[in-house]
């Protein structure tokens, strides 16, 4: 297959950070062009909020200066006009998908924390479910070891 067109998942932890700059590298290699989207959860900010019942504006602009901080960190450290940015609201596992479908992304990169047990269980794994509904390939680069 040819890989033209590269979406890279990112939310800002060391790992997807990680999987950002490999992801680059490739669609180096590949003379890809390349997307990197951070996914502003708002599941987070709803949880966040339960006492009170409302989304507070201003938490709500917090994560989204933060998502575009992320984006343009990653995208900054190696500049190129083949790379675009783009931040979302919505649950990360479905608008990651949504958005390779309508960018006509190959393929899909992101990170994964490596979570297991009682932890995976609680917090689920976004890449697990990308991994599983994806329609094109999904590389999935795994927490760098500190060994």
């Amino acid at each position: 297959m040819n890989y033209k067109n590269i979406l890279i998942a990112v939310d800002g932890s060391d790992c997807s950070k990680n999987a950002a700059q490999k992801g680059i590298e490739l669609a180096n290699q590949l003379s890809a062009s390349v997307i990197i989207v951070c996914v502003i959860d708002m599941t987070n900010a709803v949880s966040s909020t339960a006492v009170s019942g409302i989304i507070d504006s201003e938490m709500i602009q917090t994560f989204k200066d933060e998502a575009e901080r992320v984006v343009k960190e990653i995208a900054g450290k190696k500049p190129s006009d083949k790379i675009t940015t783009l931040t979302i609201e919505g649950i990360p596992q479905y608008e990651i998908r949504n958005v390779a479908r309508s960018k006509k992304a190959d393929m899909i990169i992101m990170g994964t924390h490596g979570r297991t047990g009682l932890k995976h269980l609680f917090m689920g794994s976004v890449a697990e479910y990308v991994i599983r509904h994806s329609s094109i390939p999904v590389l999935v680069v795994p927490k760098v070891s500190k060994n």
